[in-house]
């Protein structure tokens, strides 16, 4: 503005004649450049508006990116709806994973099930009326080291499929207090089966293929009774029969043996009682090998491992317990 006044002022000096040409012109050249000067700072200014509009835009895009990453993240993270172990894990730091990638298994040890193959005779026999499983009590065992570890569980479920190549059916059972028992453990599982009332146990021998058995009358003569089997158990039978009630039964059936025939019965005087499991005395060096092994031994539980060392100190200790630990050992 102060040159552009000086320009205007010389030229109205020009006019009168009091100023020259050159003050003139160098006063206009002074105004024009001042004139270039401001149109400079001008654009200067706007330029720096820009760059401070472009430094917000980048700000809110910045903010955006860590948004979405922070979103990303929380998708990322992989919470379990319980506590567990984890198994199998592939994880390793700084990897990369794919979409769907199993991680790891996470074990709830407190929620674990007892698998059991069954006959289909013996699932049929699990069923209620309208073709159902009944939950029924169990109870599962596992054998360690000549001890048997056991607890009690129930009957919850059955496979939907028999499964490629396998015959039977496969049912679970839910473990009540699964202490000291890992997946993968092979275990043996006893269920309880609804009673059957008015049933004759007998030895398998006595029924033969016609469903008769031989029963003695008064006049001590073989008698013919017809029986309905309705269940084999080992090497005994359970059979049901109108006639069968207080009569005496022929355990083992012979060709020489048959309705009409008089017979001398001979009569078993009592059940022997069940022998004692054998006991063997161990020398030094023997048991503190058995020792060591089972000290040594970190994946048995603590009081299955005290209880069989508190055996092992015996002057006599069960034979089966010490071939399946020498069985383990190798020796």
């Amino acid at each position: 503005a102060l040159r552009t006044r000086a320009f205007q002022r010389q030229k109205d000096l020009s006019a009168r004649g009091v100023g020259t040409e050159a003050a003139t012109e160098a006063a206009e050249l002074a105004a024009s450049s001042s004139r270039q000067a401001a149109l400079s700072r001008s654009q200067a200014v706007a330029q720096a508006e820009a760059r401070v509009d472009q430094a917000a835009t980048r700000l809110s895009r910045v903010k955006i990116a860590l948004a979405e990453s922070e979103r990303r993240l929380a998708d990322t993270t992989v919470t379990a709806p319980f506590a567990g172990t984890l198994s199998g894990v592939t994880l390793v730091e700084g990897r990369l994973v794919t979409q769907n990638e199993r991680l790891a298994a996470l074990v709830d040890g407190t929620q674990l099930e007892a698998a059991v193959r069954l006959s289909t005779a013996q699932y049929v026999r699990l069923l209620d009326d309208e073709g159902r499983l009944v939950a029924r009590p169990a109870k599962i065992t596992l054998d360690l080291w000549g001890t048997a570890l056991t607890t009690t569980g129930m009957l919850t479920r059955a496979s939907a499929e028999t499964g490629d190549g396998q015959t039977g059916r496969l049912v679970f059972a839910q473990i009540d207090a699964a202490r000291g028992l890992k997946p993968g453990d092979f275990v043996t599982v006893s269920v309880e089966e609804p009673a059957i009332e008015q049933v004759v146990r007998l030895p398998a021998t006595a029924l033969d293929s016609s469903g008769t058995v031989l029963a003695l009358s008064a006049d001590e003569r073989l008698e013919a009774l017809p029986v309905r089997l309705e269940r084999r158990q080992g090497d005994e039978v359970l059979v049901r029969g109108a006639e069968l009630a207080g009569r005496e039964v022929v355990a083992e059936r012979s060709p020489l043996l048959g309705a009409g025939v008089k017979v001398r019965a001979l009569r078993e005087e009592g059940i022997p009682a069940p022998e004692a499991p054998a006991l063997v005395e161990l020398t030094p060096e023997r048991r503190a090998k058995l020792v060591a092994f089972i000290e040594g031994n970190k994946m048995m539980p603590a009081d299955v491992r005290e209880r069989i060392l508190g055996q092992l100190q015996e002057p006599q200790v069960p034979a089966n317990m010490v071939e399946r630990i020498e069985s383990r050992m190798g020796g």
